[in-house]
């Protein structure tokens, strides 16, 4: 970063140089319904006239341009035999702090040819699947324009990447979660993707085109899809005359009752983003469900609540070593998590409520995984034991994972009764590094991490057998802070501590958007984190435990007066 700022002061001074900023925004233009890269110059919109080299380039990066139009604003900056050359790489890069710089002209260069040297700090990328995936790191290219006889800038030889700033893709794309199959089968997750919002009558179809093609690139081994390959869309998604959304879904083989259910889970939550309408989905133009054949979220909201706590849930807290019910009462759990016969340092309940699991201290000074039915008179220890464990996470009601001594990941499976302990596959996910937290997504499909002050998001991957955590993806690496706690705020949503000016903070599971939640009233560090039903975010800072329902929300006291050396943990 300090070397790029000194290079921009550096050609600041040339006789010729003059650096500018890119603005917050160009106007928008009306773009039609374009495909791919089949640009016609007659179809595609003109671009501003630009007066000098930098312009044309700092309207090139914040043209907003989008796939589904095949990049046409964008396009309409080059000259025809640039236009015609430019094949962009299938995904965008996405930048910010942008600066456009004159490059002196080389001796002999022609009166109406420039160079113009374009520098800004990389966000991240947008995927050919329209995901997208953190950068960090510089990025510099050098763009050659050239005047034309009517005066107008055009470039002629543009990046090789499509280059978008920040602030356009902001404006000018749209995030949809798109649906897909947990990893038992049973329910649905959302995978967050990004498309642009115009033109807009081809958004249905542009959702289904993606549910269709499958979980995108960091999870494809840890989410499925009922919709078999080869399935397609037999007709555009659209309104009929009577306001239904028609879907028409053909190739889908012989799927039995439960997998159209799930189907329609899939169709109908995707599209709940991007379109109001009721969905009338079928299947070579029957309906898909006999008995309901057009369908609103709440007829398929079953698929997705599964992985959700139930209102009302009530939650934990740890005091003195003692497990206490998260109310204004704050009496002590029954059994010896509660009684004080253990000494419990972390603990976490299934999300049905039914089984605990506990981290307590044994007589060597070293901490035991304790797993059993909540409230019952005995609590026993399975076969592991470390210096330090992190809170404990489940998958379903009939697994527990647990971050050992700060490098290995083992999960608890109950195997008809009795709890066996298995490794899983870190290399990718820590690749050596100290493992803080780990927390498993409700419908446990993904993990999020604390390692070595980052968040790090991955993929749970069965292999036959033996589980790991694939495709991991580091968020926010540059943001000058370190990250000391998290939790799942939602499926698509995560609620992290930091040691920075912003002490929790909300995260989409992609890492492209962080919102600061309100400082006044908490006292850093902050302790603990966890979330409870309908975002209920509770942390427990230097002097008392909080709660806030929304990050504008000013934070609230707990009732009972819960002092702040307290762990606070909702089910999950």
């Amino acid at each position: 970063m300090i070397s790029r700022r000194l290079v921009v002061l550096a050609l600041a001074v040339l006789p010729l140089a003059a650096c500018a900023s890119i603005p917050e925004r160009s106007d928008p233009m009306a773009v039609p319904p374009l495909v791919d890269h089949g640009v016609s110059r007659t179809t595609a919109p003109e671009p501003p006239r630009a007066t000098d080299a930098v312009d044309i380039v700092r309207s090139f990066v914040d043209s907003g341009s989008t796939r589904e139009t095949g990049f046409a604003f964008a396009r309409s900056h080059l000259t025809p035999e640039a236009e015609r050359r430019w094949e962009p790489a299938s995904s965008v890069l996405i930048v910010d702090n942008i600066d456009t710089i004159p490059v002196p002209p080389a001796p002999g260069q022609p009166e109406g040819d420039r160079v113009v040297s374009l520098q800004a700090d990389r966000v991240g990328r947008l995927r050919a699947d329209s995901s997208f995936v953190p950068e960090t790191g510089s990025f510099e290219v050098r763009v050659p324009v050239q005047r034309g006889r009517d005066g107008r800038w055009l470039i002629t030889a543009p990046p090789s990447d499509m280059v978008i700033s920040r602030t356009s893709f902001e404006n000018d794309f749209m995030p949809v979660p798109i649906y897909f199959a947990d990893h038992d089968g049973t329910g649905v997750v959302p995978d967050l993707r990004w498309i642009g919002s115009q033109p807009d009558s081809t958004l249905p179809r542009r959702v289904v085109e993606l549910l269709i093609g499958g979980p995108s690139e960091g999870f494809k081994k840890a989410m499925a899809s009922r919709l078999p390959a080869g399935a397609n869309l037999k007709t555009n998604a659209t309104e009929a005359d009577d306001g239904a959304l028609v879907v028409n879904l053909g190739e889908l083989g012989e799927p039995d009752l439960e997998a159209r259910r799930m189907i329609a889970a899939q169709v109908v939550l995707s599209l709940q983003s991007v379109s109001k309408a009721r969905v009338r989905l079928q299947e070579d133009g029957v309906a898909l469900l006999p008995d309901k054949p057009d369908l609103q979220p709440a007829d398929v909201a079953s698929h997705e609540s599964d992985n959700a706590l139930r209102p009302g849930t009530p939650g934990l807290v740890i005091i003195g070593e003692r497990l206490h019910v998260l109310d204004e009462n704050t009496r002590p759990i029954p059994g010896p998590a509660g009684s004080g016969a253990l000494e419990v340092l972390q603990a976490a309940q299934s999300i049905d409520g039914s089984r605990l699991a506990a981290v307590t201290r044994n007589p060597t000074g070293q901490v035991d995984l304790r797993i059993g039915a909540y409230a019952s008179s005995d609590l026993p220890g399975v076969p592991l034991t470390g210096s330090f464990m992190s809170r404990p996470s489940w998958r379903d009601d009939n697994e527990v994972w647990t971050v050992v001594n700060g490098r290995d990941v083992f999960r608890a499976i109950d195997e008809n009764g009795t709890w066996t302990v298995r490794p899983v596959d870190v290399a990718e996910f820590a690749a050596g590094r100290e493992i803080k937290e780990l927390r498993l997504s409700h419908d446990g499909t993904r993990a999020v991490g604390v390692v070595d002050g980052n968040l790090v998001v991955a993929g749970v991957v069965d292999e036959d057998g033996r589980v790991a955590l694939r495709n991991p993806v580091v968020l926010g690496a540059d943001r000058g802070f370190d990250v000391t706690h998290v939790d799942w705020l939602t499926d698509r949503s995560l609620v992290a501590t930091t040691d920075g000016s912003s002490p929790v903070m909300e995260v989409s599971v992609d890492g492209f958007k962080w919102t600061g939640y309100a400082s006044a009233n908490l006292t850093q560090p902050i302790n603990a984190v966890t979330v409870g039903p309908g975002k209920r975010v509770v942390v427990a800072d230097q002097s008392w435990l909080w709660e806030a329902g929304e990050p504008k929300a000013v934070w609230s006291l707990l009732p009972g007066q819960i002092g702040g050396n307290s762990i606070p943990l909702f089910p999950g």
